[in-house]
């Protein structure tokens, strides 16, 4: 299940990494949290938000001050993998969402009845895609992350014609990593909608959770960010 991993001789220390049958776990263990966050802590209702003082909503909050993990590589919508935290980057603003529709299927990967809080995917994407001038003037990078497969996620930049990568979580990784609130659609577990701003250090330095209003969130993350960006030292193009 895990491997140890040294990475200092003097004292000896090590990491402790999940192994190919450990990653395997991963659906496992965000669906034991997601029943827990829905039954044990929640009223039993599914749906993608959360109460703005709810168990969800505080965890998220926690994540501020922390780093994300070194070596997390995601794939993306133009076939490379990428950390998402973007090199170069005075800031990275990372927004999650449950899903997008796919361009030609007859259905989204969303159920026909939007569940609660998950539908406007599609609006968030754009309005960042608005927005892009402006965090890229910034040297602010935007990356938005999903459990849906690159391919679903490709077919929806590419008709949507974004500037900026949609990560692929489907293996669940940085949603475990973090333990970000999730959700099940039919088989599936979803992301809950929130933006994360980080440091180009890795490290939390706002993260907004429930996201009801996207427009306002949009506006809002652009602000923090540059409130980031501002207090470290120019660096290369944001991606």
């Amino acid at each position: 299940m895990l491997e140890r991993r040294r990475y200092q001789d003097r004292p000896p220390r090590y990491d402790y990494l999940l192994t190919e049958q450990g990653r395997g776990l991963l659906p496992v263990l965000v669906s034991m949290q997601d029943w827990a966050d829905r039954w044990l802590l929640g009223d039993g209702t599914l749906t993608g938000g959360a109460p703005e003082q709810g168990a969800e909503a505080r965890r998220v909050r926690a994540l501020v001050g922390e780093p994300l993990p070194e070596g997390l590589v995601l794939p993306g919508t133009d076939g490379l993998g990428h950390d998402p935290v973007a090199a170069g980057a005075r800031a990275t603003v990372l927004f999650a969402y449950p899903a997008t529709g796919v361009p030609g299927a007859p259905a989204g990967p969303v159920p026909a009845t939007p569940i609660p809080g998950s539908a406007g995917c599609t609006l968030e994407n754009r309005q960042f895609r608005a927005a892009w001038p402006q965090f890229e003037a910034a040297g602010i990078a935007v990356r938005g992350v999903s459990t849906q497969t690159p391919l679903e996620q490709a077919a929806f930049a590419a008709a949507e014609a974004l500037p900026f990568p949609l990560l692929s979580d489907a293996e669940l990784r940085l949603t475990a990593a973090l333990r970000l609130p999730a959700f099940r659609a039919g088989q599936d577990l979803r992301i809950k909608r929130l933006v994360l701003v980080v440091g180009p250090d890795r490290v939390v330095r706002h993260a907004l959770f429930p996201v009801a209003d996207i427009p306002a969130a949009v506006t809002t993350s652009l602000e923090l960010a540059r409130s980031v960006a501002q207090s470290v030292a120019p660096a290369g193009t944001a991606g």
